[in-house]
């Protein structure tokens, strides 16, 4: 292994701090930085500026960087390890004087705040079930009670029931004492979700603040670099030297000396996912799903969208808006697929009138990648709205994804970072922030739809 380079002296103490712990996990890789960076893809350069203190890394990096330490000694990271390297990389944001750390520092801080917020909405629901339960099992009881009352009792004896006025009372007291227990948690739980939320809106506030400034201020100091690919020799242009050197090619990036900048990511395009999502209507028009245009004249979607209460059977037609365009549809056929070893439905509607589609033909990806991220875009009833899915595996084919999406996104289609179409939305727990796909190899099943000329 390469001897690591020495840590600048002038460097302040938490930045220092920081790349020391770095250090002493990198150690425990036993590999010299250039073999890491081809691990991870990283540049290798950029990870000696890491770990030399000369500039700040972004936190996926030092997590990333104990996860393979902990992978390497066949252990998993303790709470306490991980908390303890937050709280320095936080340190190290903190003394540091770039408008681009101040950056960073709110992005972290909303993240933090999100979290609260859904811990606190996910206790709120949890606290109003429990108190419907128990409003609930108070008014069976009366109910109970006032039919013993109605009743004569040896009618009651011959009933078996052993509930005695004395005893209900004393359930009746101890529901109700609950109940008041319940109320006053979910009082004070409501007041936290609504902190928590006024916490998230005013860290976006600051974040878009600190956005701008660090855009006019650009990037010095100990910026927080954006980790791209190493792209490899023949990439490279210029003179190569430190500031002057620009990066381009597969990746879009482009990187002006010690800074990365994203330009465009990979091939996914909003406008282009959002061209080829619809909206799947009732017969009431009111939102059931989305669904994917395929071409002019066909959409598929999930079979639990369709209004016919039968999604294995073709059933009448149903409405499908593009934009403010509403025309009607035929469900022509039903392609019954298994999920966990029940049934799951897709259908092919075929359109009355053609829809507008684009000039970029559409494109599968059978394969996204386990960490990649996938393009959802949906409608939330008539707003537009798109997000980012994290890839976390497969349950047998279908994909298992997780990120901030919205209900009543069933049928709408997620495009991978090749441009691919790589599934529908099937199921969501929006509590979990987690679902399903079904996956393209599904759909390649339909017949009325060729999506094998797509590959």
């Amino acid at each position: 292994m390469s001897e690591l380079n020495r840590i600048d002296e002038d460097l302040p103490p938490q930045v220092a701090a920081l790349a020391q712990a770095m250090r002493d996990l990198f150690r425990g890789l036993g590999i010299s930085t250039r073999r890491y960076a081809a691990r991870r893809a990283y540049d290798s350069s950029t990870v000696s500026r890491f770990l030399g203190g000369r500039r700040l890394p972004p936190w996926e990096f030092v997590l990333n960087l104990l996860h393979d330490v902990a992978e390497e000694r066949g252990t998993i990271p303790t709470e306490e390890t991980i908390g303890m390297l937050r709280e320095l990389h936080t340190a190290a944001l903190q003394a540091g004087s770039s408008p681009v750390h101040k950056m960073q520092l709110l992005q972290q801080q909303l993240a933090q705040a999100d979290q609260e917020t859904r811990r606190a909405a996910m206790r709120e629901r949890l606290l109003e079930e429990t108190l419907q339960d128990r409003e609930h099992r108070i008014r069976d009881l009366q109910m109970r009670y006032h039919e013993l009352q109605a009743a004569s009792v040896p009618l009651a004896q011959e009933a078996g029931d052993a509930t005695l006025p004395g005893e209900a009372a004393e359930e009746g007291a101890r529901l109700r004492s609950e109940i008041r227990d319940l109320q006053a948690e979910l009082g004070r739980v409501r007041v936290l979700h609504r902190q928590a939320e006024q916490r998230c809106e005013q860290m976006e506030r600051q974040l878009a603040e600190a956005e701008t400034t660090a855009g006019r201020a650009g990037a010095n100091g100990l910026v927080p670099e954006v980790l791209v690919p190493d792209l490899g020799n023949g990439l490279m242009t210029g003179d190569g030297s430190s500031g002057t050197s620009t990066v381009s090619g597969l990746f879009g990036a482009t990187i002006h000396g010690d800074v990365n900048v994203i330009t465009n990511g990979a091939k996914m395009d909003e406008e282009y996912a959002r061209s080829l999502t619809v909206r799947v209507l009732n017969d009431t028009d009111h939102l059931q799903g989305n669904g994917l245009l395929v071409d002019g004249e066909t959409v598929i979607t999930v079979g639990y969208l369709l209004s016919n209460g039968e999604p294995q059977v073709p059933g009448p037609a149903v409405s499908v808006l593009q934009d403010d365009r509403s025309i009607w549809a035929d469900p022509v056929e039903i392609h019954t697929t298994a999920f966990q070893g029940r049934p799951f439905f897709v259908a092919a509607l075929r359109l009355s009138e053609p829809l507008p589609f684009p000039d970029r033909p559409l494109t599968i990806d059978l394969h996204p990648v386990m960490g990649s991220q996938l393009l959802v875009s949906a409608y939330a009833v008539n707003d537009p709205y798109s997000c980012l899915l994290d890839v976390k595996g497969r349950t047998g084919d279908w994909l298992r994804v997780s990120g901030p999406l919205m209900e009543a996104a069933g049928g709408a289609p997620a495009f991978s970072g090749k441009g691919g179409l790589a599934g529908l939305i099937a199921t969501w727990n929006r509590d979990k922030d987690r679902g399903h796909l079904v996956p393209v190899s599904a759909l390649l099943a339909l017949t009325t739809v060729n999506l094998n000329t797509y590959r």
